[in-house]
């Protein structure tokens, strides 16, 4: 009978044991999406190229998954597709345009409406070529802006509004 007992306690103990560590190496279910807002704002991306040029568009995942490269001509409107299925993107897949940019969100430059993300192409380029100045371009054939007044020199009207003065 002594025997029995030690055998009983001794598997109790075992349990009381192993109960704890069965408990933690159990899967755990998935969490809840804290923000649910951006499974909402999941939609199609309508690209308006706006650029006097045509353009290579490229667009990733957010874990930078390629979802494909597009070229679009100048005043272009396209629903973005690949293997002719429309694409459906969330606002933290990256976009940009040409070769030598950086990648920017869609959700800071596309407005999402119906949705439909919508997209310029000036915005994309502004926004992952931050180094070069507003307005310009530094592509070959780009005219730059003209310093209006060269420097030691004034303007003719000037010259006239100093004589009438």
């Amino acid at each position: 009978m002594h025997t029995t007992w030690m055998r009983l306690w001794g598997m109790v103990a075992v349990v009381l044991l192993l109960a704890p560590l069965m408990a933690v190496g159990q899967p755990r279910p998935r969490e809840a999406r804290q923000d649910k807002s951006s499974d909402r704002s999941r939609g199609e991306v309508q690209v308006i190229n706006d650029w006097r040029d045509e353009i290579n568009l490229s667009m990733r995942s957010d874990n930078q998954e390629r979802l494909g490269e597009w070229s679009l001509r100048p005043g272009e409107n396209v629903v973005l597709q690949e293997r002719g299925e429309r694409i459906r993107v969330r606002p933290n897949y990256k976009i940009t345009v040409g070769d030598g940019g950086n990648w920017v969100d869609v959700g800071q430059i596309g407005q999402f409406r119906n949705g439909t993300w919508y997209v310029n192409v000036r915005d994309v380029w502004a926004a992952t070529h931050q180094d070069r100045p507003a307005g310009r371009d530094a592509r070959p054939g780009e005219a730059q802006p003209r310093d209006p007044s060269p420097r030691g020199e004034e303007s003719p009207l000037d010259q006239i509004l100093k004589k009438i003065k």
